[in-house]
């Protein structure tokens, strides 16, 4: 769900004011345009990072001289775009806040290639190639869902790049799954769960996934603003094989005392919390932040509450 660039990567200037406008207008479809006004230096300009197998996309937000955040989307396959709402809040907050598209998706749709690269070191090195391009040394890295699990990988890899890790709503990586991740199901009606039942039987992952989300909302009045921004075309079921690759790997461990910190962010009611008995064990000293009220994109469900709860962790 990306702003999806007229380029498919490289150099050139950023069309600043187009960015601007598509940013205000995923903010009024999510319920942020009067939480977040978009000043000039907030807004995303257009990037790119060239690597060994195509140029990955990024958005870079606000005044380049603030403390930067990287933020890595969730998935896998979901245009960046979904996140950007996330974005401006953390940028609002006086952080540059970088948004990577993932490979194979938004502006980095033509890097996914042959799929060769849809691996844990794959994805790793696309997000300290954006990192080296955007001229960051240490950065904090957020990431939301199965971004939360690249984020790991990624601090697991370059720990002395990253100032703190921040999962939001994350899945595990490399750690035993939960008992259960059908939370979201006590959530909809009969109908509802028939009908994704009866989409996922006949293949239909993505009309499914838009059943799921909407699901995964604390309220529902936002969840359906939330899929009102969100196209079928901002959905890459070609990507989900970095999944499988995830899970594949090996176990994750706790990084090395004073690295730096960890901080799991959640939704109260979102069905991804089954991971956090794990988290305890290879996150022993990670603090826990919920958002009240809130599910699987607690910025969209309670963007006000939300944006303390982010504010809190940055300034720590």
């Amino acid at each position: 769900m990306s702003i999806r660039s007229n380029r498919a990567g490289g150099g050139g200037v950023p069309d600043t004011d187009r960015g601007s406008k598509a940013l205000l207008a995923i903010l009024a479809l999510t319920g942020l345009a009067s939480l977040s006004r978009i000043q000039p230096d907030a807004a995303c300009h257009d990037r790119s990072a060239p690597t060994q197998s195509g140029v990955i996309a990024y958005k870079d937000c606000g005044d380049r001289a603030a403390p930067p955040v990287i933020v890595i989307p969730g998935g896998p396959g979901l245009d960046a775009r979904y996140i950007l709402p996330l974005a401006a809040m953390i940028t609002q907050l006086r952080y540059r806040t970088i948004v990577l598209e993932p490979r194979g998706t938004g502006a980095s749709r033509p890097a996914l290639g042959d799929g060769t690269q849809l691996t844990v070191a794959g994805s790793v090195a696309d997000v300290d190639a954006v990192r080296q391009a955007a001229g960051v040394g240490k950065a904090v890295i957020l990431g939301h869902s199965f971004g939360g699990a690249v984020a790991q990988a990624y601090a697991a890899a370059f720990p002395d790049r990253v100032r703190s890790l921040v999962l939001l709503d994350s899945t595990g990586r490399g750690v035993p799954p939960p008992a259960s991740l059908d939370r979201w199901r006590k959530r909809g009606t009969p109908d509802e769960l028939a009908r994704y039942d009866a989409l996922r039987a006949k293949g239909d992952r993505i009309d499914a996934m838009r059943i799921k989300f909407r699901l995964s909302f604390y309220h529902r009045a936002a969840g359906e603003r939330f899929l009102a921004s969100l196209s079928h075309d901002a959905i890459h079921m070609d990507v989900m094989p970095l999944a499988a690759a995830y899970e594949r790997d090996v176990p994750l461990a706790a990084p090395a005392p004073g690295s730096f910190p960890v901080t799991l962010v959640a939704g109260a009611i979102d069905w991804i919390r089954a991971y956090e008995p794990a988290f305890k064990v290879v996150y022993p000293h990670a603090r826990l932040l919920v958002v009240p009220k809130a599910g699987h994109f607690p910025w969209a469900d309670a963007p006000r509450e939300t944006r303390r709860v982010i504010g809190r962790v940055l300034a720590d």
